[in-house]
């Protein structure tokens, strides 16, 4: 559980950086008279929205993806992987569409609007999964005998 939540934090600076990164404005392509967020406020306000969503929507769905793939027990590595693969980005969308509803205190006006969050809700679950994967050839459990 622990390592879940130190993975939601580890991908939600990574993801906010890779945006902000995305979003930010060089200074030689700012305009004069016109204001630019600089890239380290960009990434704060990423931040106040994306860590959230990390712990409170994605650690839940990462453990119910995880109980359920013990429970199916795979045999084949690579069809863990793609069953994995698959999972993640599904909870990702659907956590995008749970937070857009809540953002929006349920009242969608703009359908194209809701759509927009996708993608990025799965890539932000697809980034959660490599990051969890990595942490496990990091940080090696110790096997516990009882």
């Amino acid at each position: 559980m622990i390592r879940k939540i130190l993975v939601a934090l580890v991908s939600s600076i990574l993801f906010c950086v890779v945006l902000a990164s995305i979003n930010y404005t060089p200074e030689a392509q700012q305009q004069p008279d016109t204001y630019y967020w600089p890239y380290f406020s960009l990434v704060m306000v990423y931040l106040i929205y994306a860590t959230p969503v990390y712990v409170v929507g994605g650690v839940p769905a990462s453990m119910l993806i995880e109980a359920l793939n013990r429970r199916i027990a795979w045999a084949n590595p690579v069809i863990v992987y793609l069953f994995r693969l698959i999972a993640y980005a599904l909870a990702g969308v659907l956590v995008m569409v749970l937070f857009q509803i809540v953002m929006t205190l349920g009242k969608l006006t703009n359908l194209s609007l809701l759509s927009s969050g996708y993608g990025w809700g799965m890539l932000a679950s697809l980034l959660y999964l490599h990051v969890w994967l990595v942490s496990f050839l990091l940080i090696k459990e110790k096997r516990r005998v009882w």
